[in-house]
Formats: structure tokens, C-alpha cells, sequence
């Protein structure tokens, strides 16, 4: 195989950090449907070459829950027991600070070993609908705004207690771990913004400062597993699973995001002469993304325990619904001058794979803007749209049964055309795999809250 003269000028970058830094190991990274990171370590000086060939992994990592059962599902047999050659995205090369000697780059597959065509991989599902965006001389710019949990290891209790957000005072006992958090993520390149307590026991938000491309949702993973690896380091568990006790509130990732020129020089969302300063294409867009809510309320929000968090109340949405500057809705337009104005999606949950949330996101976008949906006339809301009164018949509800989010999706042609079928049939097979397990975890009157524990907080 021979590398592009731009592959080459990268790869010998790399070589550089990895001599300057003595760089021992490299690990070879993919995040599988689930959201969790996979990977070989291999030894640094085993990566060129490997770099240039690309990687074997099993591609059976596509076929799996979140505990590592091989989900039973005639669609997913072809790939089971094959392997998948992975090459890597050299400009994603990062020195991870928080592991001694260790660099990090993802993995992308191409074809597995059998010959059959790998289209379920998440990556290269947000890299297909960028250049869908692209195509339309459009690029994004967006960033994953994470709500997380941190427990102490041993007792597995909060390592804050109260309802008490924003609370200065939250921090303070553990202002070691979260500092760093910020200093080490940062040192692998991700620009944390700020970090404060939530609203529940051992709840926290750091967001991510917005980036152009797939790199938003490629710091979102490193982010993730960076802020899961640190916590083990602290005797801690941090997780992502949306809702770890009865009574909390859920943890969301909101992903913020605004339209650009291809070049990222013009912004496109913002319109000062007209109505909420927000564009012809930003009301499109909008209109997509509640066009296709429900789809997306499962592919941003994606396990069973997720279905908890869309309740009234949870300070999460419930119906699809947008409004200026109104954290009830959905969509939450951001008036922020010219340059900074930008769409909240609210609707994906903390377990969210993020390169699915930001794939699904962009294929509702677009199909707003290519069959110019107008907004609802009833809309934006300046009330609660948590108060049924409130919001105007029809409205779709983010359905909080995973077999109705389910059918929701199947019956979504334009959502499944854009991401794919094969990739839909896998997604299905998994939530089916998630629904049958958890009936026969819990048909004989077993607690819905210890199985998902069980299932999603260790790994998610």
C-alpha cells in the first residue's frame, strides 16, 4: 500500500511525538454501536507499519451489547465471526496525558476479511452525511455538552450529595479530580469550557468547546473514555449512563451546533432582519430536526434506561417542540449575536453514540432544508412546553417506550434511507437484543433500575 504525500508528512509527525514524547504503546481505536471504545495497544514500534497496512480487528465488535453478548440477529451473522481491516486517521494521533507513554488513533473499517462491504460503522456514518452536507457547499460547527456521574468505587455511593445546582460549594471537596479532567483532556486536545455540579447527587456537566466536522464527535469519545480511565485512576466510576437511581434526574448531551459556509467563514444560521434573527435555512433545519424527533429521540437517545429520562419535569424533552432561548423545548434556538447564534438539540441522552447523534441530526437537518419544511405556525414557545396545555395538537411526542421509538424509526423512510439500511437493521437488532434480555431479566419481578445498573453503568 502507498501513502498520499499528505498521509506521509502525517505519519512522519506522528513518528516525531512518538520519539520526542517515548511514546511506548499506541492503541488503535473504534467505537462500536454501543458508544464504548475498542481497541488494540500495540507497541510503538510495530505502529508505522500498521499505520500504513491497517489493523485487523474482529468485526463480531459490531454484533455485541454493552456487557459483550453477541446478539443473536440474522443480519449481523455475516459478521460474527470475521475480521474487519481498520485503517487509521492520522490526524486523530493523540498523546493521552492521563496514561504513562500511551498515544491514541481512530480507526475507521473498510472491508472484512469475507469481502463483505462494512456500512455499519458509526464514524463513517457521520463522515457520510458531512460530505452529504459538503455536497450542499455547507460544513458544521458543533459540540457535545455532557452531563455525567461520579461515584466512589468501593461503595459505589455519589461523591456529592443535595439538589443543589451550580452550587460552588459541590466542587470543592473533589476540585483535584475535576482540574484534572480539565488539564489532561486539554493536553489531548479537547477544550473543556467550564465544569459545574447538576442538579442531582453526583451529577456534573463539562461542555466541550465546538469544533468543525467529524472532530466534535471524535473529542465527544475521547472525552468519554478520558473521563471514565481518570476516575478508575481516583478510585472513582464515572459513567454515562442516563439514569443510575430513581428519583435523579437524567443526564443529557445536548449538541449544540450552527451552519457554515463550506470554507467556515459565513455563518448561515443567523439572519438579523428577520424574525428571532434566525435564517431561511436555520428555520429549515429546525423544521427537520421536529419533522424527524421521534427517530431521533432513539438514535440520540438509544438504550432502554434513556426512555426514563424523557419524562415532564426531568428537565428533558418530552414533545417536539422549539423556542427561543427555552430549555423546555427540544430545539432551543441561542441567540447569540452573528457569529455565535446556534441550535440546541436537547434531545440526546448522556448513553448517545456520538458519532450516531451527529450522523442522525444532520440527515434531519438536511431533509429539512432540501424540502424546505416551514416551522410549525404555533411556535417558538415562550411557555413550558412540558405543560400539555400549552402545546398544540398534533405535536409528536418523544415516545418513551423503546418499541414505539423503534417503530418510529422503521417507519422514518427519509432517516432510514440517509443512515442506511444496513445500518438500521443492526440498530434494531440491538434495541430488540436490549428488550429481550431485560423481559427475561425481569419477568419474574426483578427491579428495572438494578438490571439497566447491571447492563449500561459499568460500561457506558
Amino acid at each position: 500500500m502507498t501513502m498520499s504525500e499528505n498521509n506521509q508528512d502525517l505519519l512522519d509527525h506522528c513518528l516525531q511525538e512518538i520519539k520526542e514524547g517515548d511514546i511506548k504503546n499506541v492503541r488503535f481505536e473504534l467505537i462500536d454501536l454501543n458508544g464504548i471504545a475498542k481497541s488494540k495497544t500495540i507497541t510503538a514500534r510495530h505502529f508505522q507499519s500498521l499505520a500504513k497496512s491497517g489493523i485487523l480487528l474482529p468485526a463480531g465488535i459490531y454484533c455485541i451489547d454493552s456487557v459483550d453478548e453477541i446478539i443473536k440477529d440474522e443480519n449481523m451473522q455475516k459478521y460474527v465471526w470475521s475480521d474487519v481491516m481498520c485503517h487509521s486517521d492520522l490526524t486523530t494521533f493523540t498523546v493521552l496525558p492521563w496514561v504513562k507513554k500511551t498515544a491514541r488513533v481512530l480507526v475507521s473499517p473498510s472491508t472484512a476479511c469475507n469481502g463483505v462491504q462494512i456500512a455499519v460503522d458509526p464514524r463513517n456514518l457521520a463522515l457520510k452525511q458531512l460530505s452529504v452536507l459538503k455536497e450542499r457547499n455547507l460544513s458544521i460547527l458543533s459540540s457535545f455538552e455532557y452531563e455525567f456521574w461520579v461515584f466512589h468505587a468501593a461503595t459505589r455511593e455519589p461523591i456529592s450529595d443535595g439538589y443543589n445546582t451550580l452550587a460552588t460549594l459541590r466542587l470543592a471537596k473533589h476540585q483535584h479530580f475535576f482540574d484534572r479532567l480539565t488539564e489532561n483532556l486539554y493536553g489531548a486536545g479537547i477544550d473543556v469550557e467550564c465544569v459545574h455540579s447538576e442538579h442531582a447527587f453526583g451529577h456534573f456537566e463539562m461542555p466541550i468547546a465546538p469544533v468543525f466536522g467529524i472532530k466534535s464527535a471524535d473529542n465527544a469519545t475521547t472525552f468519554r473514555t478520558g473521563v471514565k480511565e481518570m476516575a478508575i485512576q481516583d478510585n472513582y466510576v464515572a459513567s454515562f449512563m442516563t439514569k443510575p437511581g430513581e428519583g435523579r434526574d437524567g443526564a443529557g448531551a445536548h449538541l449544540n451546533h450552527s451552519l457554515w459556509s463550506e470554507d467556515g467563514k459565513t455563518p448561515k444560521f443567523s439572519d438579523p432582519s428577520r424574525p428571532y434573527g434566525l435564517s431561511e435555512i436555520g428555520e429549515h433545519w429546525i423544521a427537520g430536526l421536529l419533522a424527524h424527533a421521534p427517530a431521533l429521540s432513539l438514535l440520540q437517545a438509544p438504550t432502554l434506561n434513556c426512555r426514563d429520562r424523557l419524562k415532564p419535569g426531568a428537565f428533558a424533552p418530552i414533545n417536539a417542540t422549539w423556542g427561543v432561548d427555552n430549555r423546555s423545548c427540544a430545539i432551543r434556538w441561542k441567540e447569540r449575536g452573528h457569529h455565535g447564534s446556534h441550535v440546541e438539540d436537547r434531545i440526546g441522552s448522556s448513553a448517545g453514540n456520538p458519532y450516531i447523534s451527529l450522523a442522525a441530526m444532520i440527515a434531519a437537518g438536511i431533509d429539512g432544508i432540501d424540502r424546505q419544511l416551514p416551522l410549525p405556525k404555533d411556535v417558538p414557545f415562550d411557555k413550558s412546553a412540558q405543560d400539555e396545555k400549552n402545546v398544540p395538537p398534533g405535536t409528536e411526542l418523544l415516545l418513551t417506550k423503546t418499541e414505539d421509538a423503534l417503530n418510529a424509526l422503521l417507519s422514518d423512510k427519509v432517516m432510514v434511507t440517509a443512515l442506511g439500511q444496513e445500518f438500521v437493521a443492526f440498530f434494531e437488532g440491538l434495541k430488540r437484543h436490549e428488550m429481550k434480555v431485560f423481559q427475561e431479566s425481569t419477568q419474574w419481578g426483578g427491579s428495572k433500575l438494578n438490571w439497566a445498573k447491571k447492563y449500561y453503568f459499568e460500561y457506558i
